[in-house]
């Protein structure tokens, strides 16, 4: 599917593997709603002090990649339902997420964003059953 709002996140994805934290909350709303483990952050400067905090470098941040998995068109609302993976030099990061994007004044922005973390999968395999 292609749609103006799905192009919002392929620009934070871009941003995001730049290394250019300020490019990807440039995507988000001022007045964003971000749920995580952390907690929730309210407001861009709150996302970007729980990214920051989460990722404190470029090198941190790694490699996003996205997998869409649902996407719901509403007039001026698009709801996406989506896998996420970080791949850094450490274990592997990842997720699935609910973000709502809004347009106003013809300008698609990311209003919530709703994240969970999944386990990392083992690295190693597991031993035999019975060993």
């Amino acid at each position: 599917m292609n749609h103006p709002a799905l192009d919002v996140l392929f620009r934070q994805r871009d941003a995001w593997n730049r290394g250019d934290r300020a490019g990807y909350l440039a995507e988000c709303a001022p007045d964003i709603v971000y749920v995580s483990a952390r907690g929730v952050a309210f407001g861009r400067e709150a996302v970007a002090q729980s990214l920051t905090d989460a990722y404190p470098d470029p090198r941190s941040m790694g490699t996003l990649a996205l997998d869409i998995l649902n996407v719901e068109v509403a007039p001026a609302q698009v709801r996406v339902v989506l896998n996420w993976r970080v791949q850094r030099d450490e274990v592997p990061t990842g997720g699935a997420a609910l973000l709502i994007l809004a347009e106003r004044a013809g300008v698609w922005q990311v209003t919530h964003d709703a994240t969970v973390s999944t386990p990392a999968p083992t690295t190693r395999p597991s031993p035999p059953a019975g060993a």
